[in-house]
């Protein structure tokens, strides 16, 4: 039985160009800190994938820092901006709806004695109101996302920035743009507004375990990792040179795949709609189009799941990342109830997705949700 994939918001499948870039990478096996012919050659992979990378979010190469992935780039953001500006201000501004890659840090912080105010997302809508009284007061740091991984709310950057300015009080603006990169209209969006963001290679076709760190020019923040000063001294240790040559090649080519993603969006959305009597579409009036929320009258989101697991197909219950672990704030934060937060899944497109798929996902989860409702 083949697998029909609709989980990308948790993982993508690897970009042709990727593995290739990755392939060619192998053989160059050299250390890119090395200073003979083998690490030069190394060097050169990296040099390359990270112009690329900054082509994309259109920066300049060396503000693009290298990392393990997307939630190591949220914890370099927020403890080395937090701790670094603690003098200035201890109060942290960010939403009710942020993946526990921010959620979690901010907790930590707010053990150490910092103020951790969250902006409601009701619906999917960054509460702007609640933003600019919360800036009147003061702060140091901002922790926005781009783009909501569960419900694929996209969130006004944009305004975020012009209500830090408004304000005054000269707070750095980090966004956790993991699951936003390359999936919204405005590919400036994040270098024009953001003095930090996030980015990460395995949600746009790159590979697991590495990610990176938008840090514009002219901002500091605290080392992450100590040791031999690889890149810009605020990441040390060896670079994954071929995760790295992969999310090079995959910055170039992931855009390429926007149409038909939205395409297969448009679809899907399309197909449920007609099923409202057993089926609620949870669609932000602003959002990304890789990933469609609905939850299921009657029908326990793991009960779903096993049952389209048995006809190959992979959807979730919603964030990879919290899956097993209760309740999902952002859902909560949207304003589902208990009962539709329980019968809630996540549909997320990838670039190697066709309609014929989109027929057959909403033929069995239609079919299965009349067959197992209470």
């Amino acid at each position: 039985m083949s697998i029909v994939y609709f989980d990308s918001a948790a993982t993508t499948a690897p970009l042709e160009s990727a593995k290739n870039a990755a392939i060619a990478a192998i053989n160059e096996y050299g250390n890119p800190s090395s200073l003979h012919t083998a690490g030069i050659k190394a060097k050169r992979i990296i040099d390359s994938a990270r112009k690329s990378v900054a082509d994309s979010l259109y920066c300049k190469p060396d503000e693009v820092i290298f990392t393990g992935g997307g939630s190591e780039s949220n914890n370099q953001a927020i403890f080395g901006a937090a701790r670094l500006r603690a003098r200035r201000s201890k109060r942290i501004i960010t939403t009710d709806s942020e993946h526990p890659s921010v959620s979690n840090p901010l907790k930590a912080l707010e053990a150490e004695g910092f103020e951790i105010i969250k902006i409601p997302t009701l619906n999917g809508a960054l509460d702007l109101q609640s933003l600019e009284k919360a800036l009147n007061g003061g702060a140091a740091f901002v922790s926005i996302m781009l783009a909501n991984n569960e419900t694929g709310a996209k969130y006004d950057i944009s305004a975020v920035r012009k209500a830090i300015d408004k304000s005054g009080c000269g707070a750095l603006l980090h966004c956790d743009a993991v699951q936003g990169y390359l999936k919204t209209e405005d590919k400036r969006e994040i270098s024009k507004n953001c003095d930090l963001a996030s980015i990460s290679a395995h949600k746009i076709g790159g590979f697991k375990g590495v990610g990176a760190l938008y840090c514009k020019n002219g901002t500091r923040i605290q080392a992450f990792i100590h040791g031999g000063g690889q890149e810009k001294n605020l990441r040390s240790g060896t670079e994954n040179t071929v995760g790295i040559a992969a999310f090079g090649a995959a910055a170039l080519e992931f855009p390429k795949y926007s149409d038909r993603i939205a395409s297969l969006y448009a679809k899907a959305v399309s197909l449920f709609s007609n099923y409202g009597d057993i089926i609620k579409l949870n669609i932000p009036e602003k959002h990304i189009n890789t990933v469609l929320s609905l939850s299921v009258k009657g029908v326990r989101s793991e009960v779903m799941l096993n049952a389209l697991d048995l006809h190959g197909i992979c959807i979730s219950a919603g964030s990879a990342c919290s899956s097993r672990k209760g309740p999902s704030g952002a859902l909560t934060a949207y304003g589902l109830t208990k009962e539709e937060i329980e019968g809630t899944v996540r549909i997320s497109f990838g670039w190697q997705n066709t309609e014929e798929e989109i027929e057959f996902l909403a033929e069995k989860l239609t079919e299965t949700a009349n067959k197992l409702k209470r």
